[in-house]
């Protein structure tokens, strides 16, 4: 049997899905649905619980076991240890303004986060059956009940460094974010600059350091680049910006549409909207705090001080204020239902390998 085969055995084991394709779990844009379509193209559907209240994550769960009887995974925000209000109330000063014109309150009053342990309780109630985190491994307290329930662990790293810890915190696939990748940068251990790492240099070493089964993330819109990654290491490939224009997906209108206007130079890195470094199609509110030399606050303080924003620009049909997030070849980003752009994905990828 060849590495690849073993590779594509281990995946199958773990998961108990056929297509090794996961969607990307994006915040305000992966639905039940498109987890559900996932599901039926026989890839790996994975919703994102990160900002959502317990009560919320819970309904967005059994919707999706409404639509699909097929495993998926549901992707946590892992907090921060020792997070700060640090620069948040310099940040807010300074969006009092903004926040008068979109008709929102302007004391400071950040945004609460939802409940983390709440979140885990739900889980473990509903028996989501994989677990994936951003930002980190789960702490030994919530690793072990999930270990108890048989549950796969995942997580995400943007280094080799990153992937190790991740290993060591029990987890059994570890997704590789490459540099090319669309919404955060997801590393915990290393710096915003230390984390833009392209993801050729990231799945070989990740895979042979780990011996765990490694997710490949990153600007993957082809067959040919998903099989790509299979070939140097990995055992499966994550999409998010390739699904962004499906009617699966929540991306406002506007993003959906601005999308095919994009070069390969044309998004920017910035940590405006989150206090995170973030691939976006630049608009008006990026340039405008770059010309006002503000600095940006600490996650997830900055986040808490942005969530108003954010979601009045959305409501208000704001493109210079919302966040439109998106990977290197944002321009390729196809029409079409999420089942069969990953049918075709897989297909074109399956073709290639035989």
């Amino acid at each position: 049997m060849s590495l690849y085969e073993q590779r594509a055995a281990q995946f199958k084991t773990l998961f108990g899905v056929e297509t090794p394709v996961f969607n990307a779990p994006m915040a305000g844009i992966t639905t039940p649905q498109m987890v559900a379509e996932v599901a039926g193209a026989g890839g790996l559907g994975v919703l994102a619980g990160d900002l959502l209240s317990p009560e919320e994550l819970q309904q967005e769960i059994r919707q999706v076991k409404a639509l699909t009887d097929k495993p998926f995974a549901v992707n946590l925000r892992v907090p921060p240890k020792n997070p700060s209000e640090q620069g948040a109330r310099a940040l807010h000063e300074a969006l009092t303004d903004l926040m008068a014109q979109l008709g929102l309150p302007t004391e400071y009053a950040p945004a609460p986060l939802p409940d983390f342990d709440a979140q885990i309780e739900v889980l473990l109630a509903e028996e989501v059956p994989v677990v994936s985190t951003s930002f980190g491994g789960l702490r030994e307290i919530y690793a072990e009940k999930f270990e108890a329930r048989g549950v796969v662990m995942m997580g995400a790293a943007t280094c080799l460094r990153e992937a190790k810890v991740l290993r060591s915190a029990g987890c059994q696939a570890i997704v590789m974010q490459g540099a090319e990748a669309g919404g955060p940068r997801l590393n915990f251990e290393v710096t915003d600059e230390q984390s833009v790492i392209g993801l050729s240099a990231l799945i070989g070493p990740a895979a042979r350091a780990t011996k765990r089964l490694v997710v490949a993330s990153g600007g993957i819109m082809t067959g040919a680049q998903m099989a790509a990654s299979l070939l140097a290491g990995a055992g499966a490939a994550m999409v998010g910006t390739l699904l962004l224009r499906t009617p699966e997906s929540a991306a406002h209108p506007m993003h959906k549409d601005i999308l095919q206007y994009m070069s390969d130079t044309s998004l920017e890195l910035t940590s405006v909207f989150s206090g995170r470094l973030t691939r976006v199609v630049p608009n008006g509110l990026v340039q405008a705090m770059k010309e006002a030399g503000l600095r940006s606050a600490q996650y997830p303080a900055h986040l808490r001080v942005m969530l108003p924003i954010l979601k009045a620009a959305l409501a208000q049909d704001r493109d210079d204020l919302i966040e439109m997030g998106a990977g290197q070849g944002a321009c390729y980003a196809p029409f079409g239902s999420t089942r069969a752009i990953i049918e075709k994905l897989s297909g074109e990828c399956r073709q290639l390998l035989a």
